[in-house]
């Protein structure tokens, strides 16, 4: 019996999240971050493939994107997953799996949840306790929307540009949604990436 079908989104919008190997690590130091990323740029066709949010963990990553093409969305991916794996390879002598399985994308239908996802995704490194504020984790797209440091890998997505008409104003309103605790998060990670 094959693998059940990837279900697309109306609206392009995916969560992909990514997982090392029975939650094994996927990043060891700066320097495994910074290669997954160069990885994620070099083949990141803005036409075709745009990153809203990221947050790239020690043993996990969350993407949002936006596609009109499911399979351009699973080429991209296995591309990602190929190039990161032979790196990891080679730099740390791994033999066997490195991913846990498929990387599992969440199709997202409507621009209100759009900004949740994006808030969730980067306030990973708060919930598990790696950092006090999201803006301390370096490997998210956080910053970016907080204080528009430079990323190339983001296209700021519609939801976000909708919280005001002022971008200091709009900065200031995710930065207090993404500060404000939610007590659901706990259990969505626990199904997300548990």
């Amino acid at each position: 019996m094959g693998r059940k079908g990837r279900q697309a989104s109306k609206v392009g919008l995916y969560h992909v999240i990514l997982r090392g190997n029975n939650k094994g690590r996927l990043f060891h130091e700066d320097k495994d971050f910074r290669q997954f990323l160069c990885i994620v740029q070099e083949k990141l066709n803005p036409e075709c493939i745009k990153i809203h949010h990221y947050c790239l963990m020690s043993n996990h990553v969350h993407l949002l994107i936006w596609t009109e093409n499911i399979g351009l969305l699973s080429q991209w991916m296995h591309y990602v997953q190929r190039s990161y794996h032979h790196y990891y390879r080679k730099q740390y002598k791994w033999f066997g799996h490195l991913f846990q399985g498929r990387y599992r994308s969440l199709p997202i239908e409507d621009e209100e949840y759009l900004i949740e996802c994006g808030r969730y995704i980067e306030r990973n490194p708060v919930r598990a306790k790696m950092v006090k504020k999201a803006q301390d984790w370096p490997y998210s797209s956080y910053r970016f929307y907080i204080w528009g440091e430079k990323n190339q890998l983001i296209s700021s997505s519609i939801a976000y540009e909708a919280l005001a008409e002022d971008e200091d104003q709009r900065r200031k309103i995710y930065q207090e949604r993404v500060e404000m605790t939610r007590p659901y998060e706990e259990v969505l990670d626990r199904e997300l990436v548990g």
